[in-house]
């Protein structure tokens, strides 16, 4: 009988389906352990580049389609593009539609396909020897950042999506608008996903540090740091004051 591969966040099994995350340590994990099928930082900047004017989920049950924007989240639970209507989770819909959509080149369109059978492989492979392991681990990566670079150079997301985003955002809480340090560091990417679009902060860009003071009422719910492209950063930081001031 095959040892099953668990989680080391969440200690849960890890299904072929599951997005995971390879550590420094070459262990995987889920990339939401609430959310275990919870679309890649990568496929989400998809949805903002490509389709954010268009519908990317269908709902068999209420027989509608949404645009992403239009999707509900349950912070409770961590559960994301829930249906409007039924609640149901849409999230395989909203990635079948970014692997077929026109809207994306067909050299994304294949890469983001692959990074995604990379990590089908290795979570399914993983039981096997440790060298074998490796081996998918580099194979995966490589996929991966191949795949980034794609994003780089042919995306560019539209200001005006972006600045929707980043509103939207401050109005659901997922960005803060109190609470903020006089005072904002920055450092080298790590590779964190950007609190606005949502792209991973690479080494070579800079990183700025968002963090709240947890005493202040309104920036107690969550006072996690959050990373930011510079130019995303400038830009949360002209619309928080905007949305400070509106009545």
């Amino acid at each position: 009988m095959e040892d099953e591969l668990t989680c080391p966040q969440c200690a849960l099994g890890l299904a072929p389906g599951d997005s995971v995350v390879v550590a420094s340590d070459g262990r995987l994990s889920h990339l939401d352990c609430r959310a275990p099928r919870a679309l890649g930082g990568d496929e989400r900047f998809a949805l903002i580049c490509y389709c954010f004017d268009h519908a990317v989920a269908d709902c068999a049950q209420c027989r509608r389609a949404y645009r992403e924007i239009d999707l509900l989240t349950d912070y409770l639970s961590g559960r994301t593009h829930l249906c409007p209507g039924c609640r149901a989770d849409l999230t395989e819909s909203i990635r079948a539609h970014l692997y077929s959509c026109a809207m994306l080149p067909e050299e994304v369109r294949r890469r983001a396909r692959a990074v995604r059978e990379a990590a089908r492989r290795l979570v399914k492979q993983s039981h096997q020897l440790m060298d074998r392991a490796d081996v998918l681990t580099r194979e995966a990566e490589a996929t991966i950042a191949t795949l980034r670079d794609t994003w780089r150079r042919s995306a560019s997301i539209d200001p005006d999506a972006l600045l929707l985003v980043v509103r939207l955002r401050l109005a659901d809480g997922r960005l803060p608008h109190e609470g903020i340090p006089p005072t904002i560091s920055g450092r080298p990417g790590d590779g964190s996903s950007c609190g606005a679009c949502d792209q991973i902060v690479a080494q070579r860009d800079l990183m700025m540090i968002v963090t709240t003071d947890a005493s202040r009422p309104s920036a107690a719910h969550d006072a996690r740091p959050i990373a930011l492209h510079a130019d995303c950063f400038q830009l949360w930081n002209q619309e928080r004051h905007r949305f400070k001031s509106s009545p």
